[in-house]
């Protein structure tokens, strides 16, 4: 997979079904099952603060139908200090309420022709089994020159490298980067869109453009060693690296499909770090996520999740994780076009 250091739009009718992104990766992109980065011994911990409470949010927005590629080879990133940790108290404790509206702002973010589905490896909050740092956004492995286009309508905040200005924890990091402001806010809160690593830049800053626009296409500029895009979510600050949340929350699901939210607590209801996930569901297709290694990356704002995965296909699904040798169970029913919440903790 490839890493990285790495007002609102009327609603659009949807578009037909593309590809079946269980297909793709069972064929297309190979998914490595390792044990958890996170030791098993029994973690303690001073008692975290308390999470701001939830708030509504928008109606979700149609999404463009996938469409699959070739997965180039892998990226690095600096080494991770101080985190990855597993330290409870740096972590505030979740919501009591494990809820909320879909929030689906974003297309997706790669033109015809390239792959559209997200590198299962190194998501929001991995770090690549405590090698690479954590990561703040997500991965779409395609070949240099993929179109680039914009998620949703909305306003090029930015647009160039980032030799000058830093968006990321040093200079030179996203290397060339677009970053769109989009036309909806979320809760009167700004919403952006940061695309990394890219070749070539097609916008200015100031720019409007629509969804589906030509913003640039697919590079390694920056600290990528291979080509791939780059995707973050901004909210409220889009200077800053501490402002995002999972685009996987974001980016509306592919046909028949929906977008999972999970949290792993242990018996005091603390977020538990570096836990590796692993689910079978209707299609067969085996999958995994690791939760957040660090509260640098910030859970969604009404949700509280600490791991996310889109594309999941409507329909039952096994969740289970290991917590000090108790093997944790969530049987759920997907439904497609939603957020739908698996909690796996002690005693629930």
């Amino acid at each position: 997979m490839l890493l990285s250091a790495c007002a609102s739009a009327p609603p659009q009718a949807p578009s037909p079904p593309g590809p079946d992104p269980t297909e793709f990766i069972a064929t297309r992109v190979a998914i490595a099952l390792t044990e958890s980065a996170a030791a098993e011994a029994e973690l303690t911990a001073r008692a975290p603060t308390a999470a701001a409470p939830a708030s509504a949010t928008p109606a979700p927005t149609a999404t463009a139908a996938p469409t699959a590629t070739e997965t180039p080879a892998p990226t690095a990133s600096p080494s991770p200090t101080p985190f990855p940790t597993l330290d409870l108290a740096r972590f505030p404790r979740p919501p009591e309420v494990f809820a909320g509206e879909p929030h689906f702002f974003f297309g997706r973010p790669i033109g015809a022709g390239g792959n559209v589905f997200v590198a299962s490896s190194y998501r929001y909050g991995s770090t690549l089994q405590n090698v690479l740092e954590t990561h703040h956004g997500v991965e779409f492995a395609n070949a240099l020159g993929v179109p680039v286009v914009a998620v949703a309508p909305g306003v090029v905040y930015y647009a160039g490298d980032d030799a000058g200005r830093q968006f990321g924890p040093q200079l030179n990091y996203y290397g060339n980067l677009v970053v769109l402001q989009l036309a909806q806010t979320w809760n009167g809160r700004p919403v952006f869109a940061l695309y990394g690593h890219l070749d070539a830049v097609a916008v200015v800053p100031g720019q409007a453009v629509a969804a589906g626009e030509l913003l640039g296409t697919v590079g390694a500029t920056g600290v990528a060693l291979g080509a791939h895009l780059h995707l973050e979510t901004r909210l409220d600050n889009a200077d800053s690296y501490w402002a995002t949340r999972n685009p996987e929350l974001w980016l509306a699901p592919a046909a028949g499909r929906g977008a999972v939210a999970v949290r792993v607590t242990n018996e005091q209801g603390q977020y538990l770090p570096g836990r590796r996930v692993t689910f079978l569901c209707s299609d067969g297709a085996p999958r995994f996520l690791d939760t957040y290694w660090d509260p640098g990356v910030t859970p969604d704002d009404v949700y509280g999740e600490n791991a996310a995965m889109t594309d999941v296909p409507a329909g039952y699904c096994r969740f289970e994780t290991i917590l000090a040798g108790e093997t944790l169970v969530h049987e759920a029913t997907i439904q497609a076009g939603t957020v739908n919440f698996v909690w796996l903790s002690p005693g629930r």
